[in-house]
């Protein structure tokens, strides 16, 4: 009997750990929590522009390996961005060498891998971080994401608001009055996660957020989780450097003297 009351105890445990986060209950409208916490997410968009970092990256995505296989993706980066959607991403190897380069200004992209040497370039897409590295998210959602503010150029409003468990939710729409994001908030008035809407209302992608530490007198999450369709991708950052120097040179590409185009459409647009 003590090993059997024992093993109930642990299943309690288990499916209490388990258990997802409680119902959305809709807060009144004349509640001074929601707008008080999006003016502080906004305030803190202004000083947030930019991001320097180690991370470590990893991928597991169900058949989109080569041949419809499982993919799991481990690499190393060094990471540079600056909103809205300027992306430097270098895929580091043994002893910190330099394996593959993708550099995005935000209209166009360019991607060097040293060890084949071969060189791409050609003018920026939605998928272009999928095809590269299996992340859905397109280079202005990865600034968004990682940085962790809102996109300064996407003017939504707040509409509803509720409390689940010890967060505030709430949703923002467009000018149409359709829900095209939604953020949690911590109890601290962290940000905890960030889901995008599609058309249909359905989440596309959502990112959640961990690991805060202080920098500059905000908290900024190290740890950022991705999750769209049966797909994962976890970034998680160390050494972070925000608004750091501008360097016009950050985001080109310079490329080594005998690398030649690969072969395709990119290559042929990018001339």
């Amino acid at each position: 009997m003590p090993r059997l009351a024992l093993g109930l105890a642990l299943l309690a445990i288990l499916a209490g750990g388990c258990r997802g986060p409680g119902p959305a209950v809709p807060l009144a409208e004349d509640d001074p929590r929601p707008e008080a916490l999006l003016a502080a997410w906004r305030a803190e968009s202004e000083r947030r522009h930019g991001l320097h970092a180690l991370a470590r990256f990893a991928v597991d995505a169900p058949g989109a390996g080569v041949g419809g296989r499982d993919l799991a993706l481990r690499t190393k980066q060094r990471i540079w961005l600056e909103r809205p959607a300027r992306l430097r991403v270098e895929v580091l190897g043994f002893l910190d060498t330099t394996l593959a380069v993708l550099v995005t200004d935000g209209d166009r992209y360019a991607v060097l891998e040293t060890q084949e040497r071969r060189y791409d370039e050609g003018p920026v897409y939605d998928g272009l971080l999928w095809d590269a590295a299996r992340l859905d998210l397109s280079p202005r959602e990865a600034v968004e994401v990682i940085l962790g503010i809102p996109d300064p150029e996407l003017a939504w409003r707040s509409s509803r608001a509720y409390q689940v468990d010890d967060r505030i939710r709430i949703e923002l729409v467009d000018a149409a009055g359709r829900v095209r994001r939604v953020v949690d908030f911590g109890a601290d008035g962290e940000l905890r996660r960030l889901a995008r809407s599609g058309d249909e209302g359905r989440s596309d992608w959502e990112a959640h957020f961990d690991d805060f530490v202080e920098i500059d007198g905000a908290p900024f999450a190290r740890s950022v989780a991705v999750r769209s369709g049966s797909g994962r991708a976890e970034l998680t950052l160390r050494r972070v450097e925000l608004n750091p120097p501008d360097s016009p040179d950050t985001f080109r590409l310079r490329v080594p003297p005998g690398v030649g185009p690969a072969e395709g459409e990119g290559a042929a647009e990018g001339g």
